[in-house]
């Protein structure tokens, strides 16, 4: 029988396992050829494994084989409870931003972290986070969904930075309110397909001072008015609204403009569909170094490459393969099996990973 890769979110009770399972500290917890059933599933979740080879008969087709990567996810009962906390975070946002800016408190926050604390534990890694993550994609909205993406960016972020909870409650809370500058420039300009003019990049650009208006009396942290101030800055000075540098921006706003521009550059828009995440971390191999805290991308550019590992892409060949392992020095040219050939994208400079599937 061919054995095939799945996350772990896809096994179906009746599979059997093609792989002797190991743990963290090399545990043998599940043996090859065992039938799974829904309680050794739950087992092999519980140990942070989320990616299994399994035998498919050759006569069975699974429904999900028809689906791209995004519409097999949209099956999952996950992505579900997910999408509906993501759609209410997005309408209780714009409440929120107009009673802002209606010099009221800012006690709707609270509400708004706890959905995005619960759209975070929906996920089972933070890969499956990004995926459900992507699956929102059709809401072309550069202000809202775009802030509640940001806001879970952040999240994640926290985590891996080990932050405390309270931190990461407000560093999520900055990647909400980053943009609330926004609500103060005409519609027509924010969502306008294309390049804008110098008059409307320039209006444009000042959102950040705008925000910081908004928020500078607010009884919150001061890193999150901060963020709305910084988070176009970047640290070899060519940002705005100010021109800083590396040291004069604080960390957290550090923070944010990373998460700020993974999700602007992934996301799909009216006038152009998103970025493969690969491609994004080729930008970033190139320039993100000078623009961004070296630490910081370096964090975010690790965490987003191992996360594929084991996952179906399409080449920029059209051929289909896997990623198998992710080469430090070169993040986003991963070795890539396609049928028994192994492609080293280091090497083939023509060659490049165009979409995850």
């Amino acid at each position: 029988m061919e054995i095939i890769h799945i996350q772990i979110i896809y096994v179906e009770d009746g599979m059997i396992l093609a792989e002797d399972l190991y743990n963290h500290k090399n545990e043998l917890i599940v043996t090859c050829d065992t039938v799974l059933n829904l309680a050794i599933i739950e087992k092999i979740k519980q140990h942070g494994i989320f990616h299994i080879s399994v035998y498919k008969k050759e006569d069975e087709i699974s429904a999900k084989d028809r689906y791209e990567h995004r519409e097999r996810i949209k099956q999952t009962e996950e992505f579900m409870a997910f999408k509906k906390d993501f759609e209410e975070s997005i309408n209780g946002l714009k409440k929120t931003f107009k009673k802002i800016l209606e010099d009221s408190e800012i006690g709707a926050m609270e509400a708004l972290l706890s959905q995005v604390s619960t759209m975070v534990r929906h996920g089972h890694s933070s890969l499956h986070v990004m995926d459900m993550m992507n699956c929102m994609r059709e809401y072309d909205d550069v202000t809202y969904a775009h802030s509640i993406s940001v806001a879970l960016l952040c999240h994640l972020m926290g985590e891996w930075l080990r932050f405390s909870s309270e931190d990461t409650y407000n560093l999520a809370m900055c990647g909400l309110l980053h943009d609330i500058g926004k609500i103060q420039i005409s519609h027509k300009i924010i969502s306008k397909p294309g390049k804008l003019t110098k008059e409307e990049f320039d209006l444009i650009k000042e959102h950040p001072k705008l925000g910081y208006e908004i928020l500078k009396n607010k009884n919150i942290d001061e890193r999150i008015k901060l963020s709305a101030l910084m988070h176009h800055e970047r640290c070899d000075g060519s940002g705005y609204p100010s021109g800083l540098v590396a040291d004069k921006i604080d960390y957290w706003s550090k923070i944010v403009s990373i998460a700020d521009v993974y999700d602007a550059m992934t996301a799909d828009r009216s006038y152009r569909k998103g970025m493969c995440p690969f491609e994004v971390l080729d930008i970033w191999e190139k320039e993100g170094l000078q623009k961004y805290d070296p630490g910081l991308i370096l964090l975010f550019m690790e965490k987003t490459a191992y996360s594929y590992i084991n996952s179906s892409v399409r080449l920029s060949d059209g051929r289909i393969g896997e990623v198998v392992s992710i080469q430090k020095n070169n993040l986003s040219k991963p070795l890539v099996k396609v049928g028994d050939e192994f492609i080293d994208l280091v090497k083939e400079k023509d060659l490049f990973i165009k979409q995850i599937i």
